[in-house]
């Protein structure tokens, strides 16, 4: 399909280049093509430094070396300019058949020979005119859905008077959410990118209609708002489009709770325990009626949680043991867990967060007391167990937490909890917290194969030694003796890959 654009500038470069570098992904071909001076060299440094996040980065031109390259945090960017190759062997020699695989290649003057990389993800050509050029990209079939969407992106924010503004990655998670930085130089907002979840019928659907997954922003903004309400902090939201998935929101920075070497910051796990017990306290509806839609927050029930335990059988058992369980132990594994699982749907319940840990939440450190702790990531979240982001926290799945850290954190909840109006059960909170444990544990192992296998996202591995930690942890409570004999019994708590 092919895109023709008019860029009368030097600006309108960068915010093109911006735009399709948010389209680009590893294994992608950029061809440049253009006469002397039309702009390949312009565009193709526009374009690193998109990519990069960096508008100041230095991209010399690869016309003397041939080839340039960029390691960068989420993949490498390979630059390359074939003006000056004379035998196509010299491709081979410069090794980038292979650096296709993994990395994304620019390259100038493709007609050098660029066609023996394969065909372009993106053909990109370039007419000088008067102060500006002319641009057509040619995109291949599987990458057009790609460039549309980062395009509809811009048009968006034209519509909503910040055409001009640059855009960057600024993150991704386990979902298809992704967000980006918005700059006009003076101020900065982010928006939020979770297109509508399309409905199938496969097994991850299925799994998503059965833990109440969010199929759409609605359940962000409506979360949004309650929490506003209650006097937390979250994201306000500028501009909403229900339809396209994409809202403008309000920029909470990006200090988090860890340090430089991705370490547990004490102060602000601690903080973050003391906003659980004020949350604890607030009444939280199951349902609310806004102007323009309703808002429903689902039960985390028996079967939501049954549904996250398969995930340990379908995908981390068979990884850890190279075998699945058979249908006897499988069967065996729900009956074991049944009694448990009552206990936790019978216990204390409020709206329960889901995912109250480091990858969402930010430290305002301008701000006093809880205020300083920005809640992001809330759209899922349910009517279910107290307890539940109590172990997400003290448990974090994207970090060590060490036992004395996370008996500070269980400490500081429940002596705030004391103080608080709402009455609670110690050594039950104790009991129900090994337990929602166990089960969180279970689940995300599971998930994070699931990432690693399906979704080619290996760095997940490394959080799985701490994840079986916790996993002991939890099953060395008194009151799960029969749970963890059943784990060892079936060889899940080893500490064998």
């Amino acid at each position: 399909m092919n895109f023709s654009f008019f860029l009368e500038n030097e600006e309108a470069t960068k915010l093109f280049a911006q735009d399709l570098a948010l389209a680009l992904k590893p294994g992608d071909l950029v061809t440049l093509q253009g006469n002397l001076g039309a702009g390949k060299s312009t565009l193709a440094r526009a374009l690193i430094r998109a990519l990069a996040n960096d508008n100041t980065l230095d991209v010399p031109s690869p016309t003397f070396t041939l080839v340039q390259d960029y390691q960068l945090p989420q993949f490498e960017v390979i630059h390359a300019d074939f003006y000056r190759l004379s035998m196509m062997e010299e491709i081979d020699e410069l090794g980038l058949h292979e650096a296709r695989e993994q990395n994304i290649l620019l390259i100038e003057w493709p007609e050098k020979g660029a066609d023996l990389l394969g065909p372009a993800t993106f053909a990109i050509t370039l007419q000088h005119k008067n102060c500006g050029r002319y641009i057509t990209v040619t995109s291949a079939a599987h990458s057009t859905q790609r460039l549309q969407h980062s395009f509809a992106i811009r048009s968006f924010l034209t519509n909503h008077g910040r055409g001009h503004v640059h855009r960057y990655f600024l993150a991704s998670d386990a979902s298809a959410r992704s967000y980006e930085l918005l700059d006009d130089g003076h101020h900065q907002e982010v928006l939020m990118d979770a297109a509508t979840m399309q409905i199938t019928h496969d097994a991850n659907s299925s799994y998503s209609e059965i833990a109440h997954l969010a199929k759409d922003i609605r359940q962000f903004v409506g979360i949004s708002r309650l929490i506003l309400d209650n006097e937390f902090s979250a994201p306000r939201i500028f501009v909403e489009d229900f339809e396209k998935g994409f809202l403008i929101l309000e920029d909470l920075g990006r200090e988090g709770l860890l340090d430089q070497t991705g370490n547990p910051i004490e102060e602000r796990y601690l903080a973050c325990s003391e906003l659980l017990a004020a949350f604890h306290q607030k009444l939280w509806p199951s349902e609310k009626q806004f102007e323009t839609f309703s808002l429903q927050i689902p039960c985390y029930d028996y079967q939501t949680m049954q549904a996250e335990l398969s995930l340990l059988l379908d995908w981390y058992i068979p990884f850890q043991k190279q075998k699945p369980l058979d249908k006897k132990q499988r069967n065996a594994f729900f009956t074991c867990w049944h009694p448990y699982l009552d206990m936790l749907v019978q216990g204390e319940n409020t709206f329960v967060m889901r995912d109250y840990h480091s990858p969402n939440i930010l430290w305002r450190a301008h701000k006093k007391g809880i205020d300083r702790i920005g809640l992001i990531d809330f759209q899922d979240g349910l009517k279910g167990p107290t307890v539940y982001d109590l172990v997400s926290l003290a448990q974090d799945a994207r970090c060590y937490i060490s036992p004395t850290l996370e008996t500070k954190i269980f400490d500081v909840y429940c002596n705030a909890r004391r103080q608080a109006p709402r009455s609670f059960n110690e050594d039950e909170l104790r009991k129900l917290y090994a337990l929602a444990g166990a089960q969180r544990v279970s689940k995300v192992l599971g998930i994070f194969i699931r990432l690693h296998q399906q979704d080619g996202k290996s760095s997940y591995l490394k959080h799985l030694p701490h994840l079986r930690d916790y996993l002991a942890r939890n099953l060395s409570h008194p009151s799960l003796a029969h749970l963890q004999s059943f784990y060892q019994e079936v060889g899940i708590l080893t500490d064998t890959l």
